[in-house]
């Protein structure tokens, strides 16, 4: 079974944005739209400063929030990892975009669904590498395959100044002039979440079961007495 991960060496990270421009030019997108997004980070005080650059995406969580929040499913974690989003199910009522801890989702108004990061899981299974690792001129960026104890993923990920950012399928190796502060944080569940999941949803699902069945029951009781309007109408004629 393949599970992937994306081990990002911000220590090689050049800050081109050429994953970006080719996120972009992948999906279509204008340029102001980013999914793959190049942050400068500045350190230290005149003269000693030194800069790098921070890259960050949809993080792909092992429990997806957005999932959870998504009232018809369009929002889905894939089997080998990559969490991805259905455009012909999204009915664009943004819940998951307040739902990411990661502010990784934009909202297309034309289209009236949200987009994001698919980890090119279309470009994985057709044998590809995404285009965004593909495109990297210092060899930054590195998908691999967990559950491959022979995947080139493991000889980084395993590495002592590696940090995977918990309950995700992300691991950063970070210049040594930065903190664990610069990266994004360990997922954790919110309270929103856990409310929507164990509250909200199953009171909605219940209060619509009994709205569709007070509907057929009106149909029903109204179909009944006009049937016996009708009789009676043909008994006095």
């Amino acid at each position: 079974m393949t599970r992937y991960a994306y081990f990002v060496d911000l220590s090689l990270c050049a800050g081109c944005e050429a994953c970006t421009v080719a996120c972009q030019a992948l999906n279509g997108l204008d340029w102001n739209i980013r999914y793959t997004k190049v942050d400068r980070m500045v350190v230290g005080t005149y003269p000693n400063v030194k800069s790098s650059f921070v890259t960050t995406q949809c993080l792909h969580c092992d429990d997806p929030p957005c999932a959870a929040v998504c009232p018809t499913g369009a929002t889905y974690k894939t089997a080998d990892g990559p969490v991805k989003i259905d455009d012909e199910n999204c009915i664009g009522c943004q819940y998951c975009m307040t739902a990411c801890p990661y502010e990784a989702r934009t909202y297309d108004a034309a289209a009236d669904v949200v987009r994001k990061c698919s980890f090119c899981h279309d470009r994985l299974g057709a044998g590809e590498r995404p285009a965004c690792e593909q495109t990297c001129l210092t060899g930054a960026r590195m998908v691999g395959d967990l559950d491959d104890p022979t995947d080139p993923i493991h000889q980084q990920i395993s590495a002592p100044d590696v940090i995977h950012i918990e309950g995700t399928s992300f691991y950063y190796r970070l210049p040594e002039h930065l903190d664990r502060a610069a990266l994004p944080a360990d997922f954790k569940p919110s309270v929103a979440t856990f409310a929507w999941q164990s509250i909200v949803q199953p009171v909605g699902q219940i209060l619509m079961g009994s709205t569709v069945a007070a509907l057929l029951l009106s149909l029903a009781v109204n179909a009944f007495r006009n049937r016996g309007k009708e009789g009676a109408q043909d008994g006095n004629g």
